[in-house]
Order: structure tokens, then C-alpha cells, then sequence
């Protein structure tokens, strides 16, 4: 199951977070990665809008020096809020993680507990004893 964890955290931040029953933090690392998904998808947009725009000015070695001022004046709001994006899609992965991280070390600390007897005397015991 960690390794599904980690594969879809990898994915999208917060899924894998759900499936190991973390569900608050989860929650909040897949909103997040949504909520960026769509901001960097909305910096595209724009992006390929203005390109689009000014694609016949572009031709025209004379025109192209004022068709780049004007695209980058259209989507200069776009590529901050891409940015943004960007930013909170790094921050809801690097928690995503963490929070594999804490998975795979829980997993490995059950794993290593012991299931009989503490300590070597309390083994000998229960060998020594005949209704075992």
C-alpha cells in the first residue's frame, strides 16, 4: 500500500495522502494541487490566446518589437498568477512527501516491532515450560 501511496502522490499531490488514511491532509494537498493545476492551465491559456492574437504580427521583422510589448502586457497578470500556481503545486508536493515518508516509516516501525517475548529471558521461559 506505500507504494501506491507514493506512486499517486507522485501523480497528483494528495490522492495517495487519501488512500493511506490520511484524509485531512490529503484533502488539502489534492485541493491545492487542483487549485495550481488550474492557475498554470489558466497561464497557458492566455498565453497561447495572445500568441494567437498577434501570430500574423510576429511575421514582420518591422512589427514584431511591438507585437512582443504587446503580448507581454496581456499576459503579464496570467504568468503571475502561473507562477503562483507553480509555487503552490511545489509546496502541496514536497508535503505530499513528507506525508509518504511518515507512511513508509510507520509501516517499517510496525514491521520491526517484535511479536513474542521482550527480552531472552521471557523466551526461555516459555521453552522451558511444559504446557506451551
Amino acid at each position: 500500500m506505500k507504494w501506491v501511496c507514493l506512486m499517486a502522490n507522485m501523480t497528483v499531490p494528495g490522492v495517495g495522502s487519501m488512500i493511506a488514511k490520511r484524509y485531512v491532509a490529503g484533502a488539502i494537498q489534492a485541493a491545492g494541487s487542483v487549485i495550481a493545476f488550474v492557475m498554470v492551465g489558466y497561464c497557458f491559456s492566455e498565453f497561447y490566446a495572445s500568441m494567437k492574437d498577434y501570430s500574423e504580427s510576429l511575421d514582420d521583422p518591422d512589427q514584431m518589437a511591438e507585437a512582443m510589448k504587446a503580448i507581454f502586457g496581456k499576459i503579464k497578470e496570467p504568468l503571475i498568477v502561473g507562477g503562483m500556481g507553480v509555487i503552490i503545486l511545489k509546496v502541496t508536493w514536497v508535503w505530499a512527501q513528507f506525508t509518504t515518508a511518515a507512511v513508509f516509516k510507520n509501516e517499517k516501525a510496525a514491521d520491526q516491532e517484535p511479536d513474542g517475548p521482550d527480552n531472552v529471558a521471557d523466551a526461555e521461559t516459555l521453552l522451558r515450560d511444559s504446557s506451551n
